[in-house]
């Protein structure tokens, strides 16, 4: 039940600190394609937020420096 509430939180974490950046956000399929990386590998990232991902309305989505 931690690791459930700690991803939960990390991932709230992570979309916050993106828009307070200022940063575009941009789905993380757009992501993968732009930076030639493998879907499957980045979306289990994404699900264990060992990169800065996060979801909107069910849409995973990432900041990107602009």
């Amino acid at each position: 039940m931690e690791n459930i509430f700690f991803l939960a939180l990390m991932e709230s974490l992570h979309k916050r600190i993106a828009y307070l950046k200022g940063k575009n956000i941009i789905l993380l399929s757009d992501f993968i394609k732009k930076n030639n990386l493998s879907a499957p590998k980045v979306t289990n990232q994404a699900k264990r937020q060992s990169i800065p991902a996060f979801r909107e309305k069910g849409v995973w989505k990432i900041g990107e420096e602009e």
